[in-house]
């Protein structure tokens, strides 16, 4: 895992494995219960057909719901990735120039030192203060990309999150299907790491806790 010497900070956390596992598990399709034996009749049997009706249909609502939000997690984590990879690419970037400017900064004492005997050496350490200022400014450069990418990085993550809520089954049928919500509560921790107490439950609430 990048460590992000250069940056000093992580533009785009987040565990790509773990956001596919999530979408994996949420795609799994469930069985919908069987109509009970016609030789089954009576009051009970109607009863029993009528519960099993709802059943079914609630049923029916989450396992839309699961891999409507098992493709929204796809999504993520393939955006996820591409954020990642471009955040190695400017901490590799910004550690270049770290050790650069350390350099840099070297020169500038050292020709500073001999600047006043002559006029060749006022020109070197002119030189060596403008490579100086360069460098600096090549990195300050690196770290507004990285700064622009963690704020589209979170934005994108907000916008999943309304997605993720906008697919999640209503309470009556979550309480129907109760491994949904435990299972979907691994997402808190899937974007920006462990995840925060969440006052409610399901997927959108759990992705939520975790952006912060």
């Amino acid at each position: 895992m990048t460590d992000y010497r250069g940056l000093g900070f992580d533009p785009a956390p987040g565990h790509a494995g773990a956001v596919v596992a999530a979408s994996e598990r949420l795609a799994v399709a469930l069985t919908v219960p069987g109509a009970p034996p016609e030789r089954w009749t009576g009051a009970a049997a109607d009863g029993f057909r009528t519960r099993l009706e709802a059943v079914v249909s609630e049923l029916t609502a989450v396992r839309r719901a699961m891999r409507a939000a098992a493709e929204v997690l796809d999504g993520w984590a393939t955006t996820l990735l591409g954020h990642q990879r471009r955040a190695e690419e400017l901490d590799r970037r910004a550690l270049g120039l770290r050790r650069a400017l350390a350099e840099a900064s070297d020169e500038v004492d050292r020709t500073g030192a001999m600047a006043a005997f002559t006029a060749a050496d006022g020109e070197a350490h002119d030189r060596a203060v403008a490579r100086h200022d360069e460098l600096r400014r090549q990195l300050d450069d690196v770290l507004d990309e990285a700064r622009l990418l963690e704020r589209d990085h979170r934005a994108e993550a907000r916008r999943v999150a309304e997605r993720l809520r906008a697919e999640e089954p209503s309470t009556a049928i979550a309480d129907t299907l109760t491994s949904f919500s435990s299972l979907t509560a691994e997402l808190a921790s899937v974007l920006l790491g462990p995840p925060r107490p969440a006052s409610t439950k399901g997927a959108a609430a759990a992705f939520r806790a975790g952006l912060g």
